[in-house]
């Protein structure tokens, strides 16, 4: 794996906001910068900040989802 030594910039495909597609850059110094397309204004996430909230994200998910299955095994029962 190639360490992060300048930036890496990249449009969105489809991920928009307010109408203006996003900017995803990646910095060195594990920075993730976000920004709508045609601005400057930049916003920026720690890497390791952006992973706990996927793996949070991911597990209400998961949980959210047993608990349909549940209901439903209960629904079928009664």
């Amino acid at each position: 794996m190639t360490d992060l030594r300048k930036v890496v910039r990249r449009r969105a495909v489809s991920a928009a906001y307010r109408g203006r597609r996003l900017v995803i850059a990646l910095h060195p110094g594990d920075l993730i910068g976000l920004r709508e397309e045609r601005t400057r204004r930049e916003y920026f996430l720690p890497v390791g900040y952006a992973y706990q909230v996927a793996v949070r994200l991911e597990v209400e998910r998961r949980k959210r989802a047993k608990a349909e299955a549940k209901k439903a095994r209960k629904a079928v029962k009664a």
